[in-house]
This record gives C-alpha cells, structure tokens and sequence, in this order.
C-alpha cells in the first residue's frame, strides 16, 4: 500500500504531547488560544517591531543612556541625538534637548515625522511575546521582502534640516540576523499585493502617510483574518486567489436587519459565528500536511511542512494519480477512527471521497477540542478588530464599520492619481475586501460630493469621477 497520510506521526504526537498540536507545519495566524486581548485598541503598538523586520534591524540598547543616566529629564533618543552636537553653553543644549523631547516624543511615546523613525518604537517587554508574532507574521505575509517597502523604512533622507538633523544624529540601530525558517505561510497573494502597492502609493506622499499607515495595515491584517475564516469555511471549493467582499455599514448611517451589512453570510455577523471553527481548521489542515507529498519534497535543510489548504491539497492528492487518491481516502477514514479513539468522541462518518472526508475530520477536531480553546482563538478576531474595523448596532449585534477617516485612506489608494468612474471605485473597495449595498454607496456619494472630489458629468453613475484624494 502507498504511504500517504502519516498516520503514524499524528498518532505519537498526540499520545506524547496529549493535546493538539500542528506538529511541523508552518504557521499560518499570530493569535493565541489564551486570548489576551493586547492587540485591542493597542495595535500600533506592534508596527515598530514590524518595521524593525522589515528593515533587518533591531534596537541597540547599549548605545542609549538609561533613565537614571540622563543629565535631565527627558528621553534617551533625545540625549542621544543632542549628544551629538557642539553647543556655545550648557542652558542652549538643556534647550535642544527639552525641545526634541516636545518634537518627537508624545508622553514619552515616539512621534514618527519620518517613517524611519518608526524603527525606533521600542516594544514593551510585557508585550513582546504576543505581538513579537503579529509583527513577523505580518513582514511574512505581507512585505515578502519587497524592496520599495524597505526603501521606505530605511531611507533617511528628509526635506526639512530639523529632520535631516534627528535622522543622521540617531545610532541607535544595528544589523538583525533574518530568522533560519519562515515562520508563516502567506495564502492571500493577491490581498497581500495590494496592501504592497497601496503603502508604496502612499509613501509618495509624506505626511499622508505617517497618518495612514497605522490604520491601512491594521486594516489589511485584520481583513486577512477574516478572509481565511471565511475561505476555511468553503472547504475545497474555496478560492485563495480571490478576496471575497464583505459588508460594511458607514459608521454615521443608520442601520437595519434587512441591509447587507447585517444580515445574510458576508457580513461580520457570518464572520464572528465561524471563527469558532478558526482552531479546529487550522489543526485539520495541519494534520491533512503531514502527508508523503510534502515529505518527499522537503529539502534536507528545511524542518517545516507547508500550511496548504483543503481545495489545493486536494488538487495535489488527485495530481498523484488514482491509486494514490484511494489510498489517501482509507487512511484519513482510518485517521478519523484513531483520532475518534483518542479524543473519546463520536462522529458518524459516511464518507465516500476526499472532500467529504476532509469535513469529517473538521468535525472530529472541532468535538475533540476544548470548547474554551476554541471561543477563545476565535475570539482574537474580534479583539483584532475591535473599536475601529467592528461596531456594535444594539439589536443587530457587531457590524463591520467603515469610519470615515478610513473611507478617504481607501478612496486615495483606490483612485490613486488619476480619477476613475465612480463605479470603479466601489469595485476597487471589494477587491480589498469592503463591500457596500446600495444605501451605503448613496451616504458615500453624498459625502464626495460635499468635500468636492466627485466629477458630476450627468446624472448618471457612469459618468460620475472620483478625483484623486492626495
């Protein structure tokens, strides 16, 4: 009989480590089955980590004074930079120094005025753990070492002298080892180009971008999370190439539980409901990859098996040929009776192909697992979103919300610099993920059309521009 599913394996990890466990396949989410709620109102915090790995870079302490060393009461970066330059008397230093601390520090946080300087947001200890993950889950999956992004954490050059001053003085910085091992598997290429090409736009554009781009990646994580829950939920009909829209509701108009926003599958309701299933998938697939197809192609220096979902796992398994298909089949049915066993649970299993097999062992994990574990990964989703992406509407429960701040960042990403048929801007928004009925398309055009960036050729919607924004 050909090896296919490694039986063998699943079952000693199970047994040795008694609990679930993705064994060697990589990673595909940051989020903790603990549930802290760290990153809820606090995930800017995490992009200067992300900056950091991006850059290759990392803090060096040993060149910044401690608090108890300063000559005053101030911060380190702002003694070190003042450090650096000559002065006719002690008071005009005292004075340059207390003028960086107004300049660069808000309550002893860093303002970015530069996007370099973001590699200077320090990450507290207490939080390295948790969002030390976020940050290279989201250089993994999103930057892929694309060199415009780095160029725009890495330059140093500025327009004004006070800046050019700050950027060249600092040294604070030292090189930073890439890790050995990808750490995430990227499944959304085509969410993760866009977000490579809205901030590179947006990068053009200096003092735009020190303001969006917290809120445009935090927003482009948080619907990545969303999309994969949505897709799991699809099975082997799901399709990673393509971003499924989901309905928001604009955050001033009013709502009921007949608009898209709230009703139906596309909605943050549907999304919320199934990320209950988030765990269960992610042990599934993980258990699927640990398959002779990967095995026999992994290479003698790499450790980890790749995250592939159902439908291309599937494609693989048939690409193997006829035999090898039915072989898989008996020894996943076989797989769901030894993990049954093992977890003391009761699924009815009638099965007669690959992809009914797949849901099979979905139902399996998903009985065998502790429901708290569960509720609690899932619920990352919503800390992820929380008081920004997800509002609640009293009897409707949690809408996606699209504030207006963030409508004008997606609108300028989305026209870019050359304006677009209106039409095509609602288009551009659900390929990024926000989908908009009827009622929400008509609140945007009003506002448009009072901040003056519509072109009204007729009353028709085809001939409607949108202007660029920047």
């Amino acid at each position: 009989m050909i090896q296919t599913l490694n039986r063998q394996y699943l079952k000693d990890l199970l047994h040795q480590k008694n609990k679930h466990d993705t064994g060697d396949v990589i990673e595909v989410l940051p989020f903790l089955s603990k549930r802290t709620r760290a990153v809820r109102g606090q995930f800017n915090k995490i992009l200067g980590e992300f900056v950091r790995n991006i850059c290759c870079l990392q803090l060096n302490n040993s060149n910044l004074k401690n608090k108890d060393d300063l000559s005053y009461e101030g911060n380190e970066l702002s003694e070190l930079i003042a450090s650096t330059i000559e002065y006719e008397n002690q008071d005009d230093m005292y004075d340059f120094k207390r003028f960086l601390d107004a300049h660069l520090f808000n309550e002893d946080k860093i303002n970015p005025i530069h996007p370099y300087l973001y590699n200077y947001i320090e990450l507290e200890k207490n939080l390295k753990n948790e969002f030390g993950k976020y940050a290279v889950f989201m250089n993994e999956t999103f930057v892929n070492d694309n060199e415009e992004i780095k160029t725009v954490f890495n330059n140093q050059e500025s327009e004004d002298i006070l800046t050019e001053v700050i950027l060249t003085k600092l040294d604070a910085l030292k090189p930073k080892k890439p890790l050995k091992e990808q750490q995430y598997e990227p499944l959304l290429p085509s969410l993760s180009k866009l977000f490579q090409e809205d901030l590179v736009y947006l990068s053009k554009h200096k003092d735009y971008f020190l303001t969006s781009f917290p809120l445009i990646t935090h927003y482009y994580v948080f619907m990545y999370a969303c999309q994969l829950i949505f897709k799991f939920e699809q099975f082997t009909s799901a399709d990673f190439n393509e971003i499924q829209p989901l309905y928001f509701g604009l955050d001033g108009e009013s709502l009921n539980k007949r608009r898209n926003a709230a009703d139906g599958v596309e909605n943050f309701k549907y999304i919320k409901e199934k990320s209950e299933n988030l765990f269960p998938h992610i042990h599934t697939i993980s258990q699927l990859n640990h398959n002779s197809i990967h095995q026999n192609n992994l290479k003698e220096e790499e450790q980890t098996l790749p995250f592939i979902p159902y439908g291309e796992l599937y494609s693989l398994i048939k690409e193997q040929g006829e035999e090898y298909e039915k072989n898989f089949l008996v020894e996943l049915k076989q797989w769901i009776k030894d993990y049954s066993t093992w977890a003391k649970v009761n699924v009815v299993d009638n099965s007669t192909n690959i992809p009914e097999a797949f849901e099979v062992l979905h139902s399996c994990l998903t009985k065998g697992m502790s429901q708290g574990v569960i509720e609690k990964y899932g619920g990352n989703i919503e800390d992820l979103g929380a008081n920004q992406f997800i509002k609640s509407r009293g009897s409707l429960g949690q809408v996606f919300n699209l504030k207006q701040d963030f409508l004008l960042i997606l609108t300028a990403v989305s026209v870019k610099d050359k304006r677009i048929p209106l039409n095509d801007l609602f288009i551009e928004f659900e390929k990024r993920g926000v989908a908009l009925d009827m009622h929400s398309k008509k609140e945007v055009i009003t506002l448009f059309n009072n901040l003056n960036i519509i072109d009204k050729k007729s009353d028709s919607g085809d001939a409607q521009y949108v202007k660029p924004i920047l």
